[in-house]
């Protein structure tokens, strides 16, 4: 149960991004999280810090096994914050596909 009756949702409609992002503890100065600009129809992958236009499935497809590797990779070392990134990244792709009509049967899992 909340202790405070604090007023988040006023709190992030008005806070600058630089604030949101120095406080989080989620980003706490890692690097930016993955965006999704629908008006460009682009997306940004942390994981890999590359941008991909949303409309071309087989680049996001081509992507796929280099983010599994950066998934990979951060989980022998240890880095779940990375982990966790390229997790969100590769089912951001997937839904993309699906969207698309492209049936992606590939498992983050099947490392």
């Amino acid at each position: 149960m909340s202790t405070t009756r604090f007023n988040w949702d006023k709190y992030f409609a008005d806070a600058k991004w630089n604030d949101i992002y120095k406080n989080s503890p989620f980003f706490n100065y890692q690097r930016l999280p993955s965006l999704i600009h629908e008006k460009e129809g682009l997306i940004y992958l942390s994981s890999v810090d590359l941008a991909f236009s949303i409309s071309h499935a087989n680049n996001l497809n081509d992507i796929m096994p280099d983010i599994k590797l950066v998934f990979k990779n951060a989980l022998q070392s240890k880095d779940y914050y990375k982990a966790a990134i390229a997790s969100s990244d590769f089912y951001a792709i997937k839904n993309i596909l699906s969207s698309q009509g492209m049936n992606n049967c590939d498992s983050l899992e099947d490392y």
